[in-house]
């Protein structure tokens, strides 16, 4: 099956502004024209398991989701690839600057 080239996907970049379009692939390749992120604010939650002899298990909880679309031509620039990383991993953030 080949998607129908340019499809809209009614998504903008959030870097850019442009109107980004669905990857369209054929046969022997295909075209990324944007790149989603979904993450946001993230708080540490213990979680036990199985029965009380496993300790618990401390893992990180999306209390408020974001995503954020960069297109193919935004996810080139350097700063925006340090923005996304730090996004994607905020927690790494709290430790640096501890």
């Amino acid at each position: 099956m080949v998607a129908t080239a340019g499809a809209k996907s009614s998504l903008r970049c959030d870097h850019c502004g442009r109107d980004v379009t669905e990857t369209v692939h054929t046969r022997s390749s295909y075209r990324v024209d944007y790149y989603a992120l979904h993450t946001g604010e993230v708080e540490p939650v213990a979680i036990r398991r199985g029965d009380d002899t496993m300790p618990a298990v401390t893992v990180l909880k999306l209390v408020r989701p974001t995503n954020v679309v960069t297109c193919a031509d935004c996810y080139r620039r350097p700063g925006v690839r340090v923005e996304r990383e730090s996004l994607f991993r905020p927690e790494a953030q709290l430790a640096a600057g501890s």
